[in-house]
């Protein structure tokens, strides 16, 4: 799953209004060669820790892989953290932390990390593009707030969407186990995020260096349980997976998570909400790129539902009601 942490990417219900809740409203406008290259970090970067994440597993446990790799960037962002006199959480954090480091990495990117044994990247990033949706859904749960008619005919296309997809004829046999934790995943995330945007930090890089490193602790117990830690060989590592596991530390955590929060702040919320329909397009990329994956008919008339609904859900306010009109 991209990152990789959801600092208050959420759909906000506020106002009889969905959209995108961001860190910070743009006051300036920013350096359009920052912006271009942070977009194009958000979109490649996040979108490639699927085929990341299948790489790496390939001689690493899963639950170990995802362990170490939220442990070694969260405590990366601590240090940082911590060297501009902001590394003393407080007792507030600590529980936010432990609340979004269970939903967001141990269940959401902890299955993920898992599934992806058993389902393609493609079809798992299309899954996994749907936690707006659910985001939208527990928001209204906990807010009674309806979303505009656009947000809601989103909604509704994500889920027509993901029942397009998961239809037997569309994508094969899928195995059935994985394929439930994937849409378990996209809704625990969608969770994690609603309950994360109503505990805002204004410490966002402590928060999420917390959030890594409670949830690596917690995905480091898991392969325990599991007994993944017993039989996991580090001399059986291959390079590739070594790869794969130092792209999603250095450019799927860090890189990639800085790059998007810089984006929400110097850019327009809809800009920078736009990885939620681009990530997935890279990932179904490069899934046929470098795992030769291929995608039936139905399967696109499916990704192009999921992704639809997803957009409609990211428009601003004022431009949603253009479009239900």
């Amino acid at each position: 799953m991209r990152v990789e942490p959801l600092v208050d990417t959420t759909l906000e219900a506020g106002g009889g209004a969905v959209g995108v809740s961001s860190v910070a409203r743009p006051h300036a406008r920013p350096n359009i060669v920052l912006l271009v290259v942070a977009l194009a970090s958000v979109w490649i970067f996040w979108g490639s820790t699927y085929a990341a994440i299948h790489i790496a597993i390939s001689s690493v446990p899963p639950f170990v892989m995802a362990a170490l790799r939220f442990i070694t960037a969260g405590v990366i962002l601590w240090i940082f953290s911590a060297l501009r006199g902001k590394g003393r959480p407080t007792l507030g954090e600590w529980r936010t932390a432990l609340v979004t480091g269970t939903t967001l990495l141990l269940l959401g990117n902890g299955m993920t990390s898992w599934s992806l044994q058993y389902v393609p990247t493609g079809i798992s990033s299309l899954i996994l593009s749907i936690s707006p949706v659910w985001m939208a859904l527990f928001a209204f749960l906990a807010t009674r707030e309806r979303p505009t008619r656009a947000a809601a005919i989103g909604m509704l296309l994500g889920f027509i969407g993901l029942a397009v997809l998961l239809a037997p004829k569309t994508s094969g046999p899928m195995p059935f186990v994985p394929t439930l934790l994937l849409v378990l995943a996209s809704a625990s995330w969608g969770f994690g995020s609603i309950f994360q945007r109503g505990a805002q930090s204004k410490r966002l890089m402590l928060a999420t260096a917390m959030q890594m490193v409670i949830g690596g602790v917690l995905i480091g117990i898991e392969a325990l349980v599991f007994g993944e830690w017993q039989h996991f060989d580090i001399h059986a590592v291959t390079l590739a997976s070594l790869g794969g596991f130092t792209w999603l530390v250095l450019f799927g955590s860090l890189v990639g998570y800085t790059a998007y929060l810089w984006t929400m702040q110097n850019a327009p919320v809809a800009l920078g909400s736009t990885f939620a329909y681009v990530n997935p397009i890279v990932a179904l990329v490069l899934g046929m790129i470098l795992f030769h994956e291929r995608l039936t008919p139905l399967a696109i008339l499916a990704s192009a539902i999921i992704l639809s609904g997803v957009a409609l859900m990211m428009l601003p306010a004022k431009n949603a009601r253009h479009v239900a009109r």
